[in-house]
Order: structure tokens, then C-alpha cells, then sequence
């Protein structure tokens, strides 16, 4: 008996999922997004986000890796469950040990991560990551 072939499902360009539990973070990232011509869907928390992960496949997700109600190792684990084939912007607050734990692991788990960020970060940081990520993509106007 051969096995089905793997199938292979595509991101959705203009779509990026924040999972912050922290609402002006969620809020920065969302507007300054926007500003730049993408769709952005924000949680609290990665039970929430996974539904439209699931359905909607985003092409990046910014992931806080201190998250109160989830833990970001376990998000990780939950996109390879899902195949995910996007990309991972961690976002931290200074942990450092626990940001390159957590790198390892999204590694190991084949889940393509981009340079992580310290927080605060600024909404010019949010339209570097986006300039790195969609080089292709012609991008709005940012107003501060």
C-alpha cells in the first residue's frame, strides 16, 4: 500500500497572526501592519490563534515567547502539528535564555524562524521585519 502523497497547502501573503497577551503590543503591531497593506489577525492567546492558523494559513506570526496563558514552546510544537509554512518573528522581553531555548526548539521542529526582537521595539522595527520578509512586496505608507 503507498502512502498519500503530503498536501501541500500555501500561505496566504497578505495575512500575519499577532499572539501577544499584551494589547498595545497586539495593537502597534495590527495598526503598523495595516499601514503597510497586510491583513493582521490578533490574540491573547494560541488556542484562539489556532483555529485561524488552521484555516486561513498566514504567511508570518508574531509570537511572544513569555506568553501568560500559553507557552510559546508548545505554539511551536502546535504549528509542526499543523504544518505551518510560514514564518516565526519571536518577540521577547529580555529573556534571553528562554528566547534561545525556544529558537532550538523551532528549529528542530523545521519551523522557519526570522531574527527575533527585544522588546519595546518601535513601529519602525514591525516595517523593517516586514521589508525583510516581503522584499517583494510594494508597501504602504507608515504614519507615526
Amino acid at each position: 500500500m503507498m502512502a498519500e502523497p503530503a498536501i501541500e497547502i500555501a500561505v496566504d501573503p497578505q495575512l500575519v497572526v499577532i499572539i501577544d497577551d499584551d494589547v498595545k503590543v497586539r495593537q502597534l503591531i495590527t495598526e503598523t501592519l495595516a499601514q503597510l497593506d497586510f491583513r493582521a489577525e490578533s490574540f491573547e492567546a494560541a488556542e484562539q490563534a489556532f483555529s485561524v492558523i488552521e484555516t486561513c494559513h498566514p504567511s508570518l506570526i508574531f509570537l511572544d515567547v513569555a506568553l501568560l496563558r500559553s507557552d510559546a514552546i508548545d505554539v511551536l510544537h502546535g504549528l509542526r502539528e499543523r504544518r505551518y509554512k510560514g514564518a516565526v518573528q519571536l518577540m521577547s522581553g529580555g529573556r534571553r535564555l528562554l528566547l534561545e531555548a525556544i529558537e532550538r526548539i523551532g528549529i528542530r521542529d523545521g519551523i522557519r524562524l526570522l531574527e527575533p526582537v527585544s522588546k519595546p521595539f518601535s513601529q519602525e522595527t514591525i516595517v523593517h521585519i516586514a521589508q525583510r520578509f516581503a522584499p517583494h512586496k510594494r508597501l504602504g505608507k507608515v504614519q507615526a
